[in-house]
């Protein structure tokens, strides 16, 4: 049996969390999406799974209230009751200290700028760490 991916969209900006759905879509990914507006439900909701048959793609922002990226980052570092995890970092901050601070969580594979693309959904999803799931689709 093989696993399935799950998609966690975190952001507290709803505009920006309806864009990247909608690139998401438009790029061919049809994985159940799950918008969420902090990091305290996002890990709200990791918690409910065990680690069974499903893989989530996180896509974080930084800034946000009740628990922001970083401290959701924290939250999660040491988690080894938690389904597999790959987190992309969606942020409209450019600084590089910002970038190496993000890949210094070892969940962290990309860091990507606000507001995603087709483009910028394309190279997410032929990350090698779930292109995998993808296998489906393809690119004109």
């Amino acid at each position: 049996m093989s696993r399935e991916l799950k998609i966690l969209l975190v952001d507290d900006d709803k505009i920006m969390l309806f864009l990247h759905e909608m690139f998401l879509k438009k790029t061919g990914v049809l994985c159940e999406t799950v918008l969420c507006y902090n990091g305290q439900e996002a890990l709200d909701f990791l918690n409910t799974y065990d680690s069974g048959m499903t893989t989530f793609l996180v896509l974080l922002d930084i800034n946000m209230p009740v628990m922001n990226g970083w401290e959701f980052l924290g939250s999660i570092r040491d988690r080894a009751d938690l389904p597999p995890v790959h987190i992309v970092m969606v942020s409209s901050a450019t600084e590089d200290s910002e970038k190496e601070r993000a890949f210094s969580f070892e969940h962290v594979f990309d860091y990507q700028q606000k507001p995603l693309t087709i483009e910028s959904c394309k190279q997410i999803i032929g990350s090698r760490q779930i292109r995998d799931f993808f296998n489906d689709i393809t690119f004109d």
